[in-house]
């Protein structure tokens, strides 16, 4: 290959390079939606199950379930390290999703920063209203949410850049949708959850918020700040451990959190073919078999009254 033919080979590949950039520049920048910058995106940790105290084949018995039709994601991680993963439809731990409502929690964690720094008034944390509460910490901040997201928490998280979907050009951004990030990356936050707001021995939220965000703030007592709780799920029994919170998805994605076992589970599946399929998915069924599986797991929570409990029949 002469010099003449190496060089006009190299600029070829400078202008492709310069090409393939200013288009993801322009579909960026002409598109309705806008970006999150993220951090390094360095690995989770990882472990055996065994060496965390679960059954192997206990959990790939949970995969095959029939609750687990459809499959896409089903995730464990316990005491910060992923144990288990299993993938399907096309998806693999570094592919991009839609959160969906999942999203609602990213801006409950913020709040929190933004209560810190005194850019929210207590009054914006009456009820729990996504958008509302996004309007506000842009309004306190004086950035758009997606900068103080991304400054705040995202890049904190070592997590990959995200971007967010817009409803029009220069709309307001959605912050209870419309969330695409890498499907690990979910598990960051769910450690958040279950660190009181720490992520990797650094204080991302500050101290006691998560327990805030656990208090109920419906009537019925099922939802908390940005988070559901455990009287809200369907299913067959209650939750195995006491103390579990969950994330709700679109369809049929999930994130259980459960204190008591430091035990994080991301489910996601196809959506059923018929509206009544999916109406009758439990929604207890697989985290109970996960939780089973632990070899330390603790005795169900009793959600009897004390005077039940002392008094059998009361």
């Amino acid at each position: 290959m002469t010099r003449r033919t190496t060089l006009g080979l190299a600029l070829g590949a400078i202008v492709l390079a310069a090409a393939g950039l200013c288009a993801l520049y322009l579909w960026y920048a002409g598109s309705a939606r806008v970006l999150v910058n993220g951090g390094d995106a360095g690995g989770l940790a990882r472990a055996t199950p065994e060496s965390e105290r679960f059954d192997a084949a206990a959990l790939e018995r949970v995969a095959h379930d029939p609750a687990a039709d459809g499959l896409r994601a089903l995730v464990v991680m316990r005491d910060d390290h992923v144990i288990f993963e299993r993938y399907g439809g096309g998806l693999k731990a570094d592919s991009i999703v839609d959160s969906g409502p999942l999203a609602q929690v990213l801006v409950a964690l913020l709040a929190a920063q933004a209560m810190q720094e005194s850019l929210l008034s207590a009054q914006a944390l009456n009820g729990f209203d996504p958008n509302r509460l996004r309007a506000a910490i842009e309004a306190g901040a004086h950035e758009r949410y997606e900068t103080y997201l991304s400054r705040k928490l995202w890049r904190r998280l070592n997590a990959a850049p995200a971007w967010i979907a817009l409803p029009a050009r220069n709309a307001a951004t959605p912050a209870d949708c419309c969330f695409h990030a890498r499907l690990l990356d979910w598990m960051r936050v769910a450690t958040l959850l279950l660190d009181d707001g720490r992520f990797e021995g650094t204080q991302v939220v500050p101290r006691g918020w998560v327990q805030r965000m656990l208090r109920p703030i419906s009537i019925d007592g099922q939802r908390g700040f940005g988070v559901e709780l455990a009287p809200q799920a369907q299913g067959a029994e209650p939750f195995a451990a006491g103390g579990v919170f969950w994330l709700r998805g679109a369809g049929r994605w999930r994130i259980w959190l459960v204190p008591p076992l430091r035990l994080a589970i991301l489910f996601g599946a196809a959506a059923p073919s018929s509206s009544g399929a999916h109406s009758l998915w439990d929604e207890t069924r697989l985290p109970n078999q996960v939780i089973r599986a632990a070899a330390d797991r603790p005795s169900p929570q009793n959600d009897a009254s004390l005077l039940q409990r002392l008094v059998p029949g009361h």
